[in-house]
């Protein structure tokens, strides 16, 4: 196993235990993107510069064609597709929110064959179905407890449509930043990626008029003891982990190593919550992550 994919498998990890302390982080979808985006942009500034000034590097190396396609990776990846994944998380719960997330390799093959004219064999088409159909079968699970926080209620429908529309963003997002990376280290790239992102967050944070409001909640101590430690696992070391995967390994072989998140949940779920998990809700995750195997291998 190579740097690229012992990077997916430890970003996986990261961001299951970063979607537990989210769940429970009391802002809305865009409040909490542009709150982590923020803080994770000001930790990778201060790394990039101890690190080029260890290695007596240029801190900025990308290129105009790299930023471009970095910035539309981060626009789409990250501040679309997180705060869509961010809201399916407060409607579901996290594992149910991240087996639908796992959807996201699906995509990239779809994205394939339509922009790449990748052909989709029967082998792709049978891991679309048994994907789609495990997650069907984990969210319509009504013996697993809810995990859902309650802060931001919506219904279920709604939860697995955003979901699947930040699996898409995601899948999206790892392509443009395959193509931006050559340029430039991971480092960089992540940085690029979330400072743009959080610009764009900003934006639509203020047309919602909700500036002040996610401001207050951030200088809450209590809330902060939550969303640092989901920043820092998630959004720091996860998204960076993630370019270091990008860019040592195959977009397929990344995005499916990073689906297998729910995996990594399913114990921090008993440890952490004490909620039963049911045995549905093993076997469907087991499928869902068989079914990805499938559309890459």
């Amino acid at each position: 196993m190579g740097t690229g994919e012992i990077a997916a498998l430890a970003a996986a990890a990261f961001w299951a235990a970063a979607s537990l302390w989210y769940g429970k982080t009391n802002l809305s979808a865009w409040g909490m993107n542009l709150g982590k985006n923020v803080l994770a942009s000001l930790i990778l500034l201060v790394q990039l510069y101890v690190m080029s000034s260890l290695t007596h590097a240029d801190m900025f190396q990308a290129d105009s064609h790299a930023w471009s396609w970095l910035s539309l990776s981060g626009v789409v990846g990250i501040m679309i597709g997180d705060t869509c994944y961010f809201r399916s998380l407060q409607i579901l719960g996290p594992r149910k929110a991240l087996i639908v997330s796992t959807t996201a390799p699906i995509f990239g093959a779809i994205l394939g064959y339509l922009l790449l004219d990748e052909a989709v064999t029967v082998t792709i088409a049978v891991g679309i179905l048994v994907t789609t159909a495990a997650v069907a079968w984990v969210v319509s699970d009504g013996r697993s407890t809810d995990e859902a926080p309650g802060l931001f209620p919506g219904s279920t429908f709604t939860g697995v449509a955003v979901g699947i529309l930040g699996a898409i963003c995601q899948a999206v997002g790892a392509v443009c930043s395959k193509i931006g990376m050559q340029s430039c280290e991971p480092i960089e790239a992540a940085l690029i990626r979330l400072a743009v992102s959080a610009v764009g967050a900003f934006v639509v944070v203020a047309a919602l008029g909700q500036v002040k409001s996610v401001i207050t909640k951030l200088a809450d101590v209590s809330l902060l003891r939550r969303f640092v430690p989901a920043v820092i696992t998630g959004t720091w070391l996860g998204i960076w982990l993630c370019q270091v995967a990008f860019k040592h390994a195959t977009v397929s072989v990344a995005i499916t190593l990073l689906a297998t998140t729910p995996l990594f949940v399913i114990p921090l779920v008993r440890i952490f919550y004490g909620h039963r998990v049911s045995g549905v809700a093993v076997a469907g995750t087991v499928l869902a992550i068989f079914g990805v195997y499938l559309v890459v291998s």
